[in-house]
C-alpha cells in the first residue's frame, strides 16, 4: 500500500530508454557533444556490429551486453573504449586531440532529422538558434524552413508561426513535453520564451504522441529550456537594435550539492520608441517592456530523480496612434489606441523512479500550475481575461518479454478555467479533461519501428474524445528512412485572442451559432535520404500531410468587411502541404540548405470553398552559412520568396478603401555576422534587410473610429528595414 502511494504521488516525465544501454557524451566542459559516433564492437571483432549516434542532448541509446565494447568518437576528439558490464547508463566524457585540432575544423550539425523516432522529427539545436538573432520563440525559426513565421497585422507588432500550411494554434507547443502555449497566450506566447532560455527545438510534423495531449494535430513543437546540470556558470547577452529596441539576458547556473544543482534565467526588454515609416499616423510597432524570470531546480538521485520550476512573467504593450503610450486609457483617450498588459506565473515540474539496471522501466508524473491574466484594448473595445490551468500526467513505461515490445501507459487531467469579457459579451467556461492512454511500440530491428497508441478523454463540456496515433518509421536502405503517419486531435477555439489582430479594426463580433470544438485528420509521411555526390553528401527531405477538418471554428471575413462572423464549418476544409529540402555542404567551410513548400489549404467561408486568407500557396527558403577555422568567423544568408496569398474580401467598401483580391509575392533576407573570442562573441545582423515594405497597410487611417477602418490586412513587414547587434559572454563550468 505504501509504495502504491508513493507511485500514486511521483511527479515526474521520466521517459526511459528502451534499449540496454543508454548514456550521455560531454567534453571537459560539460557540454553536449552532437552527433558523436557509438560504435559496438562485438566478441572482440574490429568491424561494427552496429552503432548509433548522439542527439541533441549528446545521449545515445542501443542494445549490448555483458563483454561487449562501445567505441566513442568524435572530430577532435580522442576515441573512448568501453566494456559493457550491465545494463548501465554512461556518462563519457572525450578529451581534446591536440594533434587532430591542428588540420581538422571540429563541427558539427546544427539541425538534423531525428533518426530514431519514427515521428518525423527536425532538431534545432542551440547552434542553430545562434545562426540569427533570436530574441524570443517567434524569431526562433527564421533559419528553419518546416515552420513559417509570417505578420498578423500593421498594429499589434504580433507574429504568428505556421505548420503545414495551418495556423500555430493547431500545432501543440509543448515546453519539456508539459502544455506552453495555448488558451490565452496562444497568440502572443511566442514572445514569452526568450531565444537565450532555449536548448534546442523539436519540430515534429503530423499529429503527436498520445503521452502529450488530444490537442495536437498539424505538429507538435517541444522546447526544451536550458538545465541546470549543463548550463554555463554565467550567460550574459545584450541587444540593441536600429528602432531603438533594448535586451538584457541573464542566465546562471550552479551546484547546491553532489545531487542538487539550480539555473536562473532572466530576461527583460524596452522599446518606447514612436515608428511611423510610412506616415500614416500609426506606430508601425507597439512600445512595449517585458521582464520575464524562471528558476528552476534539479534532483539527480539513484533512483529518484526530479526538477522543480518557477516561472513569472509581466509583458506590456501599447501602440495605435502616434501619441498613445504606456498607461494611456484607450476607452478615453482621443487617440486610437492598442494596449496589452499580460502576467503570467506558473509552477512545474518532474518527479519520477529511475530503475539504473532496467532502463526501459519507469514511473512518472508531469504537473503544472498556471495563472494567466490578460487585459487588452482595441480602440473603444476592451478584453478582460483570466485563465487558471491545472496539468497532470502520470505514466508508466515498461516491456512486454523483451526490448521488441515496448509499452506506456498512463492517465492525465487537464483542467482550463476561463473567465473572458470583450466588449459586452461575456465568453467564461470551465473544461475539465480527465483522460487515459495506451501507446505500444515495436521495435523487431534497428531498421523498423511501429507505434500505435489511442487515448480517450472525458470532456466536461463536449463528451468523450477518441484519438487514435500511428507512427511508422523503416529504414529502406542505408541513409534511406521512410516514415508515415496518421492521427486525430481536437482542441477548443479562444476566438478572441486567437484572432485579437482582427479586431484592430471596425469589424463588430458575430457569433451566429454555439461553436463545437474544432476536430481534425492528419495523414502523411515522409522520406530522408543521404545521396553522395563525388566525396560530399545531399541530405533530401521530403515530406507530404494532408489535414481534413471534421469541424472548424470559421473566422469569416469575408460576407462583410464591417463584420467577423464565427460559426461551425458547414462544407468541407482541408490543409494540403508538400516540402521538398535539400541541404549541402559546398566546401568545409560554406555549407547551403534550400526549400520549396506548396500549400492548399481551403476552407468554406461564406457558403464558398476557398483558399484560406493569408496563406501563401507557394513558398522558397534559401540559408548559406559560413565558419571560419574553429567557428573564429560566422556569416549567415536567409532568403525567403512568399507567393502571393488571398485577402479577405473587400468589395462592399467604397471604391477608396477596397484592396486588390490577393497580395503580391515579395522576398523577405536576412543577415548575421558573428565574431567569436575565447569570452563568447558579438554578433550584427539585418532583419529584412531589403527594407521591404507594406506601403499602405491600414484602410482608412484618417478616420480610426470610423465605419471602413481595418489593420488586419497586413500581409508582409509594416516597418521596414531593422540592423542590429549584441554581446554574448559566457563563463563556463568547471
Amino acid at each position: 500500500m505504501r509504495i502504491s502511494f508513493i507511485l500514486l504521488t511521483l511527479l515526474f516525465a521520466y521517459f526511459g530508454w528502451s534499449q540496454k544501454t543508454e548514456g550521455t557524451v560531454v567534453d571537459q566542459n560539460n557540454e553536449p557533444l552532437i552527433g558523436a559516433s557509438i560504435l559496438l564492437l562485438q566478441n572482440e571483432s574490429k568491424n561494427p556490429f552496429v552503432g548509433t549516434t548522439t542527439d541533441a542532448k549528446g545521449q545515445f541509446s542501443l542494445e549490448s551486453s555483458i563483454g561487449e565494447k562501445l567505441i566513442v568518437s568524435f572530430i577532435g576528439f580522442k576515441n573512448d573504449t568501453i566494456t559493457v558490464s550491465v545494463n548501465q547508463n554512461l556518462k563519457v566524457v572525450l578529451a581534446p586531440d591536440d594533434e587532430e585540432l591542428t588540420a581538422v575544423v571540429v563541427s558539427s550539425s546544427s539541425t538534423f532529422m531525428d533518426d530514431l523516432t519514427p515521428i518525423h522529427t527536425e532538431v534545432i539545436t542551440e547552434k542553430e538558434l545562434l545562426r540569427a538573432a533570436c530574441c524570443n520563440l517567434s524569431e526562433s525559426f527564421e533559419t528553419n524552413a518546416s515552420v513559417d513565421v509570417s505578420y498578423t497585422d500593421a498594429v499589434t507588432g504580433t507574429k504568428m508561426i505556421r505548420m503545414l500550411g495551418l495556423d500555430g494554434k493547431y500545432t501543440s507547443i509543448n515546453r519539456e513535453n508539459m502544455p506552453g502555449i495555448r488558451g490565452l497566450n496562444v497568440r502572443a506566447g511566442l514572445n514569452y520564451i526568450p531565444g537565450t532560455w532555449l536548448q534546442s527545438i523539436d519540430v515534429g510534423k503530423g499529429a503527436g504522441s498520445v503521452l502529450n495531449g488530444y490537442e495536437s494535430m498539424t505538429g507538435q513543437i517541444n522546447l526544451e529550456l536550458k538545465k541546470p546540470e549543463s548550463s554555463e556558470l554565467l550567460y550574459l547577452n545584450t541587444y540593441v537594435n536600429s528602432f531603438g529596441r533594448v535586451e538584457q539576458n541573464v542566465n546562471t547556473s550552479f551546484e547546491i550539492n553532489d545531487r542538487v544543482s539550480s539555473a536562473l534565467l532572466i530576461h527583460t526588454n524596452y522599446f518606447n520608441n514612436e515608428l511611423d515609416i510610412n506616415g500614416d499616423n500609426f506606430l508601425d510597432l507597439p512600445k512595449s517592456k517585458q521582464i520575464n524570470v524562471l528558476n528552476r531546480y534539479k534532483y539527480h538521485g539513484d533512483h529518484i530523480e526530479s526538477q522543480w520550476c518557477v516561472h513569472l512573467m509581466r509583458d506590456e504593450k501599447a501602440g495605435g496612434q502616434l501619441g498613445f503610450g504606456f498607461g494611456d486609457d484607450a476607452l478615453t483617450s482621443p487617440l486610437y489606441g492598442y494596449a496589452n498588459e499580460a502576467t503570467r506565473a506558473e509552477l512545474f515540474g518532474k518527479l519520477g523512479i529511475l530503475y539504473p539496471h532496467a532502463p526501459y522501466k519507469g514511473f512518472g508524473f508531469i504537473y503544472s500550475l498556471a495563472v494567466q491574466n490578460q487585459n487588452s484594448d482595441f480602440g473603444r473595445r476592451r478584453y478582460e481575461g483570466v485563465q487558471k490551468t491545472i496539468y497532470t500526467n502520470l505514466i508508466h513505461q515498461n516491456i512486454i518479454g523483451s526490448t521488441i515490445h515496448q509499452y506506456k501507459i498512463g492517465t492525465s487531467c487537464l483542467a482550463d478555467i476561463y473567465d473572458e469579457t470583450f466588449a459586452d459579451s461575456t465568453f467564461s467556461r470551465n473544461e475539465i479533461v480527465p483522460g487515459s492512454f495506451f501507446e505500444y511500440t515495436y521495435k523487431p530491428n534497428e531498421r523498423t519501428t511501429l507505434v500505435l497508441g489511442h487515448r480517450i478523454d472525458f470532456h466536461s463540456l463536449y463528451g468523450i474524445y477518441q484519438s487514435p496515433r500511428l507512427h511508422f518509421r523503416y529504414q529502406l536502405a542505408d541513409k534511406t528512412t521512410l516514415r508515415l503517419a496518421a492521427g486525430k486531435g481536437y482542441r477548443t477555439a479562444n476566438i478572441i485572442l486567437e484572432n485579437g489582430p482582427s479586431f484592430i479594426s471596425s469589424r463588430a463580433l458575430m457569433v451566429t451559432e454555439p461553436l463545437e470544438p474544432e476536430e481534425s485528420w492528419t495523414f502523411g509521411g515522409s522520406l530522408v535520404k543521404e545521396i553522395n555526390i563525388g566525396s560530399k553528401k545531399v541530405n533530401l527531405v521530403t515530406d507530404y500531410f494532408y489535414t481534413n477538418f471534421t469541424n472548424q471554428v470559421i473566422a469569416d471575413l469575408d460576407a462583410s468587411p464591417q463584420q467577423i462572423k464565427f460559426y461551425n464549418l458547414d462544407g468541407r476544409s482541408f490543409a494540403s502541404s508538400f516540402q521538398i529540402e535539400g541541404s549541402y555542404q559546398i566546401s568545409e567551410h560554406l555549407s547551403s540548405k534550400m526549400a520549396y513548400k506548396f500549400y492548399d489549404v481551403k476552407a468554406t467561408i461564406n457558403n464558398k470553398l476557398q483558399a484560406l486568407p493569408m496563406v501563401s500557396k507557394h513558398r522558397l527558403f534559401l540559408n548559406m552559412g559560413y565558419a571560419s577555422r574553429f567557428d573564429k568567423w560566422k556569416a549567415d544568408l536567409t532568403a525567403q520568396w512568399y507567393g502571393a496569398s488571398r485577402l479577405p474580401n473587400t468589395s462592399a467598401n467604397p471604391q477608396e478603401f477596397q484592396r486588390a483580391d490577393y497580395s503580391p509575392d515579395f522576398v523577405m533576407v536576412n543577415a548575421q555576422v558573428s565574431r567569436t573570442f575565447r569570452w563568447g562573441n558579438v554578433y550584427l545582423g539585418s532583419e529584412n534587410l531589403l527594407g521591404l515594405r507594406q506601403s499602405n497597410p491600414i484602410i482608412d487611417a484618417e478616420s480610426p473610429f470610423g465605419n471602413n477602418f481595418d489593420a488586419s490586412m497586413a500581409w508582409g513587414p509594416i516597418a521596414g528595414r531593422m540592423i542590429f547587434a549584441g554581446v554574448r559572454y559566457k563563463i563556463q563550468k568547471r
